[in-house]
């Protein structure tokens, strides 16, 4: 008896790989969110997407699948909540290399983060440098500040070193997985 085992071939890999791109890193940090939730150190949920159901197939009246949908609006970010009687509102990112490409990131995404620490909210990016297995903290302000420069001709990116230099490193662990408020102790509560 012949036996095939499922050896990725290159293509199916690099494939996959970008399909699941940052859901781990998503993942730990919903695991974080239930963590925090529970032991009622602060209220922080995914948003979601909002979409325009346009088409459903119905094959039999328990399996419906949408078949076509659209974005409503441009989402804004990825999470949101309340820690320390304070807003908090951030973006999580992942890159597979040692640095973060401005291009994975929406201007209305910066934006809508700079409004919410004008008003006095956190407001930052999470980045996850896969490579290093490390996550950096970046204030929303100062990580503008790097945007407009590489919008201006400067760096397109933020390499690992900068973040190392500029955000706050953040704990990667068993419970909870990401600790991300430990950081913005650090940063915003000092």
């Amino acid at each position: 008896m012949k036996i095939k085992y499922p050896f990725p071939n290159a293509r199916v890999y690099k494939k996959t790989s970008y399909k699941s791109q940052g859901m781990l890193f998503e993942n730990g940090l919903n695991i974080t969110n239930e963590f925090y939730r529970i032991n009622n150190k602060a209220i922080i949920y995914k948003k979601p997407t909002p979409i325009q159901v346009v088409r459903v197939d119905f094959p039999a009246r328990s399996k419906a699948k949408i078949i076509e949908a659209y974005y409503r609006t441009p989402s804004t970010t990825d999470y949101n909540g309340i820690y320390k009687g304070k807003y908090i509102d951030y973006e999580a990112k992942e890159t597979s290399r040692k640095s973060f490409a401005f291009k994975h990131i929406f201007p209305h995404q910066i934006e809508h983060l700079k409004k919410v620490s004008e008003q006095g909210g956190i407001a930052f990016v999470l980045i996850y440098y896969k490579v290093v297995d490390e996550v950096y903290l970046i204030d929303i302000e100062v990580f503008y500040d790097l945007y407009q420069a590489g919008l201006a001709g400067g760096r397109k990116s933020i390499p690992v070193e900068k973040a190392s230099e500029v955000g706050v490193l953040v704990k990667l662990g068993y419970t909870p997985p990401i600790d991300y408020l430990d950081a913005v102790d650090q940063y915003y509560f000092k």
